[in-house]
């Protein structure tokens, strides 16, 4: 069953306002967001923005709405029906799943509230029919935020269009090749991988909305696909499309390939008298029209015409920016404005009355896309995986683990397995994992740190927890909650449930590594001035300092493990630790990049983990997780750039450097009297990683021995890059 479709009522506790207020009493722009996820941030802005309000957040997960409501004065509900019976807000946004949209915006339209729902519409087209009607049935307005057909190139270009600047449209072709991020760390959990058809709706979409904008329905489609990319955690995945469409008389050409490691997203329109193309990923627009002179004349005035065009835009574009960094005029971001005024588009149209919004063009384009599945050939639900047999709940396990379908977390699966361990994994989404969480050893536990009852259930039948989660979190005071927070409330569980052992995976983050005299051993205490260091480093450095407290004060069984530069398949090669990667091919160092950087494999990772199982007599030690082979990141770029065949360069910086340029700006936003984080030298100078390790101590109390072969330790580092770059 959804979460947010349960019923409750909220109490006087749960409304911020006036909780006896109706919806007919409203005034001004009222809305509630239903789902306080990532996009839930970025409604709430626009909504702000536009001089409204946020009525009230509703999401299972009590503290995620607590969080995006706080400050807002926001009523805060778990559930749909409590926002409902509430009258809180006449609007609402959802911004659930899209799986989840029919059953969330159902009972909201029926009641006769409006409600835009996030882009794709549904997750089907049966699923749109049925919104559609149900917002017919309530007289309620029905929207998608399909916000791309407002960003502000396309909207420059389309009204160049229309103004005939280029006569009749005859042909439009699209180029949409765009990274992912989740696809190239192999993170699949996410809801747009479980089918074909998701991850068109979750991607393609949005080109396909301004093609749709532009010219209207396609009345005919032809498409040819690309082989499917094959990996152990992505069998069968399309990324690569060829799509022709017939749009009224104009054709369109759209070249859709996601996983790329270079964006270009850019849309000609070629009519009778001229072409214009929107650049998105740049944000600008290029107008190329015959002029009256002779050829050559007129080829070199149009070239000098297209070269000020960018320049100008370019230069607009950087001063928005500054403008934006500097907290001057609000956000001013291209992505921002077009939620923007697509939201705002569509409280206009519900205050305009006539005619209603309907979804209709987020209905077509969900059927656009099981279109191109099935003109393909392509399955719009791939075979379903063989299912395993049903396992009892087990009353013990050997260890539960907080984490366990990331990056380093798949690897200790897979090492707990082959040393035959029962393991219990714990995860916001336990669909579409890859096949080694099919074993039966696995317990799949569906959750977060933050909930108390799972993990209490957990550690009181493990024979060890193992927290490998990140946590999360926005901002300094967010990430401190979650990392902190949930390290601290699995540690009291542990201690409460008396759980033989907790093992935290934390990070060499979490020293300061500013000293390149400085030796560094398991015994090296975290950062002793944590507020000086960035976000994340500060928030480990405290879950250390709070955990290894509750050892000595209370006996907590405690080992703390921390792990350095992770590299291997299932993540991108790309580290942060090596650099800023500003763009790929080019690693903008934190330092001169002439030290060894503490690189590991996460197969070490999870070898060392597995050595610490059953250790009790380690309670209250702490060890950094260093290979053997340490590469300056001069030869790691290097040598990644041989591996992938790409022309890498690595440009070498210093610590100062990057702390002079983030004081400016800094002070940019202080005298604009935004509140911002004083940037440290210690961190920057930390984040070159100068320090010197010592690994003696793990090497000794656990008998760890990372791969020290330099050939078969960059073969294993780069295999999942390698493999993917080969498809």
């Amino acid at each position: 069953m959804n979460q947010f479709a349960g019923r409750d009522h909220a109490g006087p506790e749960q409304m911020a306002g006036e909780p006896g207020r109706s919806r007919a009493e409203a005034s001004g722009l009222r809305v509630a967001l239903v789902g306080a996820g990532t996009i839930a941030a970025a409604h709430a802005d626009a909504i702000r923005a536009l001089g409204g309000t946020v009525a009230a957040v509703v999401d299972p997960v009590r503290s995620r709405a607590e969080a995006l409501a706080r400050g807002s004065g926001a009523g805060v509900f778990e559930t749909v029906a409590a926002l409902v019976d509430s009258g809180a807000a006449p609007r609402a946004h959802v911004l659930v799943p899209p799986d989840l949209h029919q059953a969330v915006a159902s009972p909201l339209l029926k009641a006769g509230i409006a409600v835009l729902v996030e882009k794709p519409m549904a997750a089907g087209s049966a699923a749109c029919r049925a919104l559609q009607a149900d917002a017919a049935a309530g007289g309620a307005a029905l929207g998608v935020n399909q916000n791309f057909p407002f960003y502000p190139a396309y909207r420059r270009l389309a009204a160049a269009v229309r103004a005939g600047q280029i006569g009749r449209v005859r042909q439009v072709s699209c180029r949409y090749h765009m990274p992912l991020r989740q696809l190239q760390a192999q993170q699949l959990s996410h809801w747009m991988f479980r089918t074909p058809l998701n991850l068109l709706l979750e991607q393609a979409v949005h080109p396909l909305s301004q093609i749709d904008d532009l010219l209207g329905p396609a009345d005919a489609v032809r498409v040819m696909a690309a082989p499917p990319r094959q990996s152990d955690t992505d069998p069968g995945l399309v990324t690569d499309y060829l799509i022709g469409l017939r749009c009224g008389p104009a054709t369109v050409q759209m070249h859709v390939t996601l996983g790329e490691s270079h964006a270009l997203w850019d849309l000609s329109v070629h009519g009778d008298d001229g072409t214009i193309t929107a650049d998105m990923v740049r944000n600008r627009i290029a107008t190329d029209r015959p002029g009256r002179w002779i050829d050559a004349m007129d080829q070199c005035l149009t070239g000098l015409a297209l070269a000020g065009q960018t320049a100008r835009q370019a230069a607009g574009n950087l001063l928005s920016y500054g403008i934006g960094v500097a907290g001057l005029g609000g956000r001013r971001d291209p992505f921002f404005l077009s939620m923007r005024d697509s939201i705002a588009a569509f409280h206009r149209a519900c205050d305009a009355g006539t005619p209603r919004p309907d979804g209709a063009q987020g209905a077509r384009l969900v059927a656009l896309c099981e279109r191109i599945l099935a003109e393909a050939g392509i399955a719009t639900d791939p075979p379903a995986r063989a299912a395993q047999p049903a396992m009892p709940r087990p009353d013990r396990v050997d260890a539960a683990i907080l984490g366990g379908t990331g990056f380093i977390g798949r690897h200790l699966v897979r090492r707990l397995l082959a040393a035959d361990k029962r393991v219990a994994v714990l995860a916001r989404n336990v669909e579409n994992l890859p096949a080694l969480f099919d074993d039966p050893r696995v317990e799949r536990v569906r959750g977060a740190i933050g909930d108390p009852a799972a993990i209490e259930d957990l550690a009181g039948r493990s024979a060890a927890m193992i927290n490998l989660a990140h946590g999360g979190g926005d901002g300094r005071a967010g990430v401190e909650a979650a990392m902190v927070g949930g390290a601290r409330l699995i540690a009291e569980a542990v201690l409460r449930q008396h759980c033989p052992q907790l093992i935290y995976v934390s990070s060499i983050a979490a020293l300061d590594l500013d000293d390149p005299k400085a030796v560094v051993t398991g015994a090296t205490p975290p950062s002793p001035e944590p507020d000086r260091r960035a976000d994340y480093a500060r928030a480990k450095a405290l879950a250390e300092i709070a955990l290894l407290a509750m050892q000595r004060e209370q006996g907590l069984p405690l080992i703390v493990l921390r792990p350095g530069v992770v590299v291997g398949a299932g993540t991108s090669p790309f580290h942060s630790g090596i650099g800023f990667f500003n763009r790929e091919t080019h690693c903008l160092g934190w330092s001169r990049g002439t030290t060894p950087v503490p690189l590991v494999l996460a197969e070490d990772v999870a070898e060392a983990i597995l050595l610490c199982l059953g250790r009790h007599d380690l309670s209250g030690r702490a060890y950094n997780l260093v290979g053997d082979v340490r590469l300056t990141a001069r030869d790691y770029i290097a040598a990644l750039g041989a591996a992938l065949q790409r022309p890498l360069r690595f440009h070498p910086g210093s610590g100062l450097g990057w702390y002079a340029d983030d004081l400016a700006k800094w002070g940019i936003k202080r005298a604009a009297g935004r509140a911002v984080t004083r940037p440290s030298l210690t961190d920057f100078r930390s984040r070159g990683l100068l320090a010197q390790f010592d690994t003696a101590d793990v090497k000794r109390d656990l008998g760890w021995a990372p791969e020290a072969d330099r050939r078969r330790f960059l073969d294993q580092a780069f295999a999942g890059a390698v493999q993917r770059d080969g498809d």
